[in-house]
């Protein structure tokens, strides 16, 4: 009979003594108060841990205890072996006559053995038996010390009594500290979730934490972040930390922002600190939209300028990268009458061997001019007389231009496809699925290098398919729906662009024949579309972070065969038909065009007057958002011809004509928008005559200059 307890072991202060090895009544007195105390608590969950292995001593003291444990009496032992025998509680043996008890009883059995050894400090290691540890061999081959079996007994019995871990409070409990090994609780259920502030001081380093500690989610964050911070200023540093840590997303919007505002990049202080190398590498991207070279010339003048003295051994080599070509030679007279630095270059430049100034066509074979087009593309389709699956591919370009908007053709596609889907990006161009000439549907995929002007084979979707929706987020592009040849799907897979795998999505809540698709701030929407003879006008958001669908406002008219893009906060649908009922019976008529803004949450009708008259002879293709304007492609009848691209401005919501006019010979083609390079096109319009030769491009070379 264990004598009774002192006043000051009853008080309120000393609720949970309890010291380690004591050989004093008093601990069994307060073993038995804890464990009476959690027996008729609600919230304390009856132990079930498994897998404690206790040495001699232990199941000797366990005995004892065993008779005045009650419910939580223990089993007869099994085998021992070795230092100790294996026990399991009757709770376990409950839990795994269920269904799911199995599971259950595992995670049971790991979240008390987890917290009794953080609590206690007997082990801070994995997952393994703690004798393991200990009989383990150091690196010079002897053992480790053994910890006495009387640790281990109060280890192993508080493994069993307490999942949550001893509370060891040996004065008054005060204000709760970081080194607390129990997680608090919170409604959800779940562990607490941990907030991280991402800033300009810390982001390098979460960034470095998260991929070293593989935390997936945490560097997506860090990916969102940098994507707001990119300006002038930080540009080329963040284009080389992305690459460094294989944020392929930031590496190319930092690279684009380079090439698109490289006038104000090179005015930064980071523009002038760079490497030999890496100002080389920079000043010989193609894509650089400067409109002169003469821009990137002075851009190297000033880095020269910054370090005269360290810098001047790398003039030449520096100098070798600037497009020559480009420069006018009245400018570089001008400059060398007023720089004396210009003057030193020219003359260092010298032995560089440049080209003799040329005419006619082998003038333009050496011209380069620099910057980008943002090109409307066309792949596939089938041809207007024949009704055959094509691989044609061209684009026009330059956009801006209205003497130059000619079709060129481009590397066509290694077989022909229908009803496929094409999508650009992060600077490539890539097609997917649809039917070849014998009506299969196909699961391939190709890649289009613009600036090799190639095509690439890509790993074939998980399943095939055509009339399908394809969008892309953050370098990630999303397959929905579509139709296998004998049946609508609702299936939905992921490819990632660099890592060139697929991934199962979760499905779409309906069957969407021949819906539209699109995808804004970071989240894709279904729109419209039909099953069973019926349309709908219903849509739905799926979220890629929580991976669910959510529904809507819906649209303003019920449709399918519409197209639809997002731009920054905005929504539009193009096109489409639905069947409208008259006396005279029903008919296929085209759908107006809607708007959506995700601040206000509904749709709003455009103004189609000028876009096409509302007749089933008209059909759209695809919606492209350039700049601040969104090209419709298709056959659209404007009540006295077809036009095949029409230009709606979003600033004013006004539709304009566009000078090209419809490709006869095809209808029903795949199209994106895709940035190329200049010189390439260039290149490519000379070799099919589509450049017209009447001015002349000046070429000069800075021998021809210094001389």
């Amino acid at each position: 009979m264990a004598p009774e307890a002192p006043a000051e072991a009853q008080s309120p202060r000393f609720p949970h003594t309890f010291h380690r090895g004591s050989k004093s009544p008093w601990r069994r007195w307060d073993r038995d108060q804890l464990i009476q105390q959690r027996n008729e608590a609600s919230d304390w969950p009856l132990p079930a841990t498994a897998g404690v292995r206790e040495g001699p001593r232990a199941r000797g003291r366990r005995g004892e205890m065993t008779q005045r444990r009650g419910s939580l009496k223990a089993p007869a032992p099994c085998a021992a072996d070795g230092a100790g025998a294996f026990r399991e509680l009757p709770l376990l043996r409950a839990l795994r006559t269920g269904p799911d008890g199995r599971a259950r009883a595992r995670g049971l059995c790991r979240q008390g053995a987890r917290r009794t050894r953080a609590a206690r400090g007997v082990w801070r290691g994995g997952r393994d038996s703690w004798t393991k540890r200990l009989t383990s061999r150091r690196g010079d081959g002897r053992r480790q010390r053994r910890v006495r079996p009387s640790a281990c007994s109060a280890s192993a019995a508080s493994a069993q009594l307490f999942p949550r871990g001893v509370p060891l409070l040996r004065r008054a409990p005060g204000p709760r500290r970081g080194g607390d090994p129990r997680p608090e609780k919170h409604p959800g259920g779940g562990q607490p979730v941990h907030q991280i502030r991402l800033n300009e001081d810390t982001i390098q380093d979460v960034v470095q934490a998260a991929d070293l500690l593989l935390l997936t989610d945490l560097k997506t964050l860090c990916c969102e972040f940098l994507e707001g911070c990119i300006a002038a200023e930080n540009c080329i540093g963040i284009r080389d930390f992305a690459l460094h840590y294989c944020l392929h997303h930031v590496h190319y919007l930092a690279t684009e922002y380079l090439e698109t505002h490289f006038r104000d990049v090179s005015s930064t202080e980071e523009f002038l600190e760079l490497s030999p190398q890496k100002l080389k590498e920079v000043i010989s991207l193609e894509k650089l939209n400067v409109g002169n070279e003469r821009y990137v010339f002075e851009a190297v003048i000033r880095w020269i300028a910054h370090d005269m003295e360290l810098r001047k051994v790398h003039m030449k080599d520096v100098m070798s990268a600037l497009w020559v070509s480009g420069l006018d030679s009245s400018y570089l007279r001008e400059q060398m009458l007023n720089e004396p630095l210009v003057r030193e270059i020219v003359r260092e430049c010298n032995n560089i061997p440049l080209s003799q100034p040329q005419q006619g066509e082998a003038m333009l074979a050496n011209f380069k001019p620099r910057g980008y087009s943002e090109c409307i593309v066309t792949v596939g389709g089938e041809e207007r007389v024949s009704r055959k699956p094509t691989a044609a591919m061209r684009c026009m370009c330059p956009l801006y231009d209205p003497n130059r908007q000619l079709w060129i053709e481009l590397a066509p596609l290694s077989m022909p496809r229908i009803n496929h889907g094409v999508l650009s990006a992060e600077g490539f161009l890539f097609v997917f699925g649809g039917q070849d000439e014998n009506k299969q549907t196909l699961s391939s995929g190709e890649k289009y290098d613009p600036d090799a002007n190639t095509w690439t084979a890509l790993p074939p979707m998980n399943e095939p398919r055509h009339n399908f929706g394809i969008v892309e987020i953050d370098g990630m592009l999303y397959i929905l729906g579509g139709e296998d040849g004998e049946k609508e799907l609702i299936s939905m897979e992921c490819y990632d662009i660099y890592s060139k795998t697929w991934t199962k999505q979760p499905d779409l809540t309906m069957v969407r024949k021949i819906g539209c698709y699109a995808a804004m701030k970071k989240k894709i929407y279904a729109m419209g579309g039909g099953s069973y003879g019926k349309l709908f006008e219903s849509v739905e958001c799926y979220d890629p972070r929580t991976q669910q669908w959510t529904a809507i406002c819906p649209l303003k008219e019920r449709r399918f065969g519409a197209v639809a893009c997002g731009v920054a906060m905005e929504l539009y649908v193009f096109g489409g038909v639905r069947s409208r009922e008259d006396i005279q019976g029903s008919e296929m008529v085209t759908c107006k065009s809607e708007f959506y803004h995700d601040e206000f949450k509904r749709w709003i009708y455009l103004n189609d007057q000028n876009l096409c008259i509302p007749a089933s002879s008209s059909f759209v293709y695809g919606a492209i958002p350039i700049g601040a304007s969104i090209y419709v492609i298709g056959d659209l009848d404007t009540g006295t011809n077809y036009d095949y691209v029409r230009e709606f401005k979003r600033s004013t919501g006004t539709w304009h004509h566009t000078k090209p006019l419809l490709p006869s010979d095809l209808r029903r083609t795949g199209c994106a928008a895709l940035r190329i390079a200049n010189c390439k096109l260039f290149r490519l319009q000379l070799q099919q005559g589509l450049f017209l030769t009447s001015s002349p491009v000046p070429t000069v070379g800075l021998a021809d200059v210094a001389a």
